[in-house]
């Protein structure tokens, strides 16, 4: 099989969907994948990914 196609991603909200989570959660999301969202490490591989801008909101923690 050829190899794909490298990918840019122009705007991704992985940073804030992990930060979101406990330390140990994120790290196994990215890790391993949970069928959510739209990145994650196995996703990024098998896809090509090379790089992207990575969206961070960080929300004000008085706003619960």
């Amino acid at each position: 099989m050829p190899a794909p196609i490298p990918i840019f991603d122009g705007h991704n909200d992985l940073l804030l969907r992990l930060y979101r989570k406990s330390p140990a959660e994120a790290a196994r999301i990215f890790l391993e994948g949970d069928g959510a969202g739209h990145l994650d490490l196995p996703r990024m591989r098998r896809g090509g990914f090379m790089g992207g801008f990575f969206a961070i909101f960080v929300p004000d923690p008085d706003d619960d």
